[in-house]
């Protein structure tokens, strides 16, 4: 399977053409993509060639795919670099080419959307380090590489706990000063998945105190001088402490 990017004229021009083009993105293809250059593909082939494979669209709620998809993604590219992977070029122009449908699914069940949020989910509508959790394509990629841990039976484990409120939480991990650390990163994400296996529900606003914690306490101390299992500790001390107080 081959992928496909956008040249950097091709990005420039649709992001410059993206006002008179925005009734365009809840077309049914991407057949207008190649009218905006004449009928002439934007696109250029990365050269990298991937195993054959297509995301999820199959349900009726096209948030619930959201996991599975970032399982396959990642799992289907994951050679992918960092550096590789921080290209607007690349996201966008699977955005616009190879995954138009999945884009059309994924926001299908959404009446009225401002152009602000049409703009972030196909390109890059922030800071490079914001757009990889706000562009649609992007965002599947990176929690599946921010979760992976081989480590485990099932390398995708630390993924189950995104299979509600997955983009809130993503926005959340990503949000933090750590996420970028794999050994705190991982720290939290044990944690919480021990905990959910146990019974006890993390909500998304107990999520967001434990990356303000670790946040602070990185503040203080230097967070790489303590082991995972150390990391591990602290946060299941402080859940505990928060848990009682939300009860």
């Amino acid at each position: 399977m081959n992928l496909y990017f956008l040249s950097e004229d091709s990005l420039k021009t649709l992001k410059e053409t993206f006002e008179e083009n925005i009734d365009n993105y809840s077309s049914s293809n991407n057949q207008w993509v190649y009218e905006c250059f004449g009928n002439i593909s934007p696109f250029i082939e990365f050269k990298k060639e991937v195993p054959e494979f297509k995301l999820k669209m199959s349900c009726d709620k096209p948030e619930e795919t959201d996991v599975d998809n970032s399982i396959i993604l990642y799992k289907n590219l994951m050679d992918l670099n960092d550096m590789q992977a921080s290209d607007e070029r690349l996201w966008a122009g699977l955005a616009h080419g190879i995954f138009y449908e999945y884009m059309q699914y994924r926001w299908s069940n959404q009446k009225k959307v401002s152009k602000t949020n049409i703009y972030a989910r196909y390109f890059f509508a922030h800071s490079k380090r914001r757009s990889l959790i706000t562009n649609s394509i992007s965002r599947l990629w990176w929690l599946g590489k921010y979760t992976y841990d081989d480590s485990f039976e099932d390398p995708f484990i630390l993924m189950d706990y995104f299979k509600t409120d997955f983009i809130t939480k993503s926005l959340y991990l990503f949000s933090s000063n750590f996420s970028s650390n794999e050994k705190i990163r991982k720290a939290l994400l044990i944690t919480i998945n021990n905990f959910e296996k146990n019974g006890v529900k993390i909500n998304r606003n107990v999520f967001k105190e434990s990356i303000r914690y670790l946040n602070i306490l990185g503040g203080t101390y230097l967070l790489d001088y303590f082991s995972k299992q150390e990391l591990i500790k602290k946060i299941e001390d402080y859940l505990k402490l928060l848990l009682n107080k939300v009860i």
